[in-house]
């Protein structure tokens, strides 16, 4: 009986565990919750803010692209210090999350985000990122920030490696880039587009200035650069 109760139990939960597959698979929404890694990010970023960090800077904030930005490329060129909040794999709804403890608390001078290929990596939409970002720019404006740089989403480059482009389509990004230029006008927030100076010809992520399709190598980041330093 004891052995006829366990196997009871354990078909259940097997039940359960397929239908909340099923149910999720349903969604098509994956999950933007962090794990160890990301959270131990956001925390140092918190504690660097708290303990180290001068107000009045410019902060740039965002997923991978924005980490692995290297920000020596200001050097020279910003009057003020260029603080880098990147969390890779950052989706825009957690970057709302930890926009105040991580970037409106330092009082910065200069906002700029770089959010949203990751939401689409987790099949969110295009108008929830957009109205993420809106409340970024909103919250932003309320914490008194006078100069509030959004970017465009990047192109992508399958052809490079499909696997780190994943679903990731140059159509959607597009489209998205659109959303955000036009809520960008309506708030009369800077919007840059760094689209079309890195694509090539049909479009996609020029090989010139990514080695895996999704991300910049230095060239990029130096294109990037020239373009955020016109409106920094």
């Amino acid at each position: 009986m004891k052995t006829r109760n366990i196997a009871i139990i354990i078909i259940a939960w097997l039940c359960v565990s397929i239908l909340a597959g099923v149910m999720s698979g349903c969604a098509g929404v994956i999950s933007t919750e962090y794990d160890v890694v990301k959270q131990t990010k956001k925390d140092n970023f918190t504690f660097l803010n708290k303990n180290y960090a001068q107000k009045k800077q410019t902060v740039l904030i965002g997923d991978s692209i924005i980490e692995i930005y290297n920000t020596e490329l200001f050097d020279g060129v910003l009057d003020t210090k260029v603080y880098n909040r990147g969390i890779s794999g950052d989706t825009s709804d957690k970057l709302l999350e930890r926009l105040e403890d991580n970037a409106l608390n330092i009082a910065p001078q200069t906002l700029a985000v770089l959010v949203g290929t990751n939401d689409l990596s987790r099949k969110i939409s295009a108008d929830t990122v957009c109205d993420n970002i809106s409340k970024v720019v909103d919250k932003s404006k309320e914490s008194g920030v006078k100069s509030i740089v959004i970017c465009s989403l990047l192109p992508v480059n399958k052809s490079i490696n499909a696997k780190m482009v994943g679903i990731r389509n140059n159509k959607d990004i597009q489209r998205l880039n659109v959303m955000l230029k036009d809520m960008c006008q309506q708030k009369q927030v800077e919007y840059v587009d760094l689209y079309p100076l890195l694509a090539d010809a049909d479009g996609n992520f020029d090989k010139q200035y990514t080695y895996d399709g999704l991300h910049p190598n230095a060239q990029g980041y130096a294109v990037i650069t020239q373009a955020l330093e016109k409106v920094l």
